[in-house]
């Protein structure tokens, strides 16, 4: 009997509750969990054989900042087999569904946050730097934050601010690269910074000058009893935003020992103290799932031109050689099988040298990229304005 792929429906919940409950954690309250899930049901994929569920994946379509331009994504997340049909396959088959479903909609990425890296690098997606974790003292962290002697002000609000704390994050997201956007109108993103679906409480949201912070505390008892300031959103619009917000998070002094935040790259303090208090988080690993449209979404700051081979075992229309134009008012990359590329790469590879998680030298140095360095190097400055950093308050 083939197995059937198709979409999930309220019918199938009891089935999907038992999956995830065998994959994850035993579900014990299934009326809320059913609650929970029924938005994501029109992005599903389940498969299905002799009428029972035996594997799931989702893809969302949310939208991302991407080299300073809001670009649509598709967003991998809650895969789970069942485990009398694990290995056989089913999650290579259905991400492939995927694939050729984003690339019919001209969506040039995806994203997800793996359970173990290297299980999805062999479908496509790869590792990306994702700015830095850190669990630190206040002791160290107020001399790095330059965070004293000054004003602090801030106001504690509700969902009635989200309007002035979107137009923060506005600012701030679209710095980097996959940053939600938060307004795609599939999951209400703002309603889970205030409160995700299985938090008993809300979190504590201030609003502040030019920024704000969304903090909860958390008492530990390893190695020593202590209280923990988990920063679990901010953002900030201006440089003296960042001062008052870091001054505000130094002021829980006292309350709590230590501070834990989600930094990105080039901040501060994770500069000083990310050798020394770097602790462990979620992965991010993106694919292209559509090179053309990926490449044409974005712009380059200097024109250059290339014929590339690309290889995607899993993707036949990115699996080909490309000649490709860049420039400052965008890009071209069009199909020119049968020409002499100028370098070569496997799509793992292409992704981490456009996203800048490495560079085009150290990719031909390790055998993941072949060809001439100087033509592939351009490839990198799309985003080199725009680094990577999705905070773990969107994690999906």
């Amino acid at each position: 009997m083939a197995d059937e792929f198709r979409h999930l429906t309220s019918d199938d919940m009891d089935q999907l509750l038992d999956v995830r409950s065998v994959s994850y954690q035993p579900v014990v309250d299934r009326e809320a969990a059913a609650k929970h899930l029924e938005w994501r049901l029109p992005h599903s994929l389940g498969v299905f054989r002799g009428g029972r569920l035996k594997s799931v994946t989702f893809m969302y379509p949310f939208g991302a900042y991407v080299g300073g331009v809001t670009t649509p994504f598709g967003a991998l997340s809650g895969v789970a087999t069942a485990p009398e049909a694990r290995r056989g396959g089913l999650v290579a088959q259905s991400l492939r569904r995927w694939y050729a479903d984003l690339h019919d909609r001209g969506i040039g990425w995806s994203a997800e946050h793996p359970f173990e890296p290297t299980f999805y690098a062999r479908l496509g997606y790869q590792t990306l730097l994702n700015g830095h974790s850190v669990q630190m003292a206040f002791d160290r962290f107020k001399p790095s934050a330059g965070a004293e002697n000054i004003d602090a002000d801030a106001e504690p609000v509700g969902p009635e601010r989200t309007a002035a704390m979107r137009e923060i994050y506005e600012a701030y997201a679209r710095r980097f690269s996959f940053m939600l956007t938060r307004d795609d109108g599939v999951r209400d993103h703002w309603a889970w910074t205030f409160k995700r679906p299985w938090d008993t409480v809300g979190h504590f949201v201030y609003l502040l000058d030019d920024a704000y912070a969304v903090v909860m505390t958390e008492e530990l008892t390893l190695p020593i009893e202590r209280t923990l300031l988990k920063v679990r959103d901010f953002a900030y619009s201006s440089p003296a935003g960042r001062q008052r917000l870091f001054a505000f998070l130094a002021s829980f002094q006292g309350q709590a020992e230590e501070v834990r935040l989600h930094l990105p790259p080039g901040d501060q303090v994770a500069l000083d103290r990310a050798a020394y208090e770097t602790i462990e988080s979620p992965e991010l690993q993106v694919r292209m799932t559509d090179v053309k449209a990926a490449l044409e979404g974005l712009s380059w700051p200097v024109p250059a031109r290339l014929v590339l081979g690309v290889s995607d075992p899993d993707c036949e229309w990115n699996d080909g050689t490309f000649s490709i134009d860049l420039g400052p008012g965008g890009s071209t990359a069009r199909r020119s099988d049968g020409s002499e590329p100028d370098a070569g790469l496997d799509i793992n590879a292409l992704v981490a040298l456009v996203t800048g998680a490495a560079t085009a030298e150290t990719l031909v140095a390790d055998g993941r990229a072949e060809g001439d360095v100087s033509l592939l190097r351009p490839l990198a400055s799309a985003l080199a304005g725009h680094p990577v950093f999705k905070p773990h308050n969107d994690h999906f």
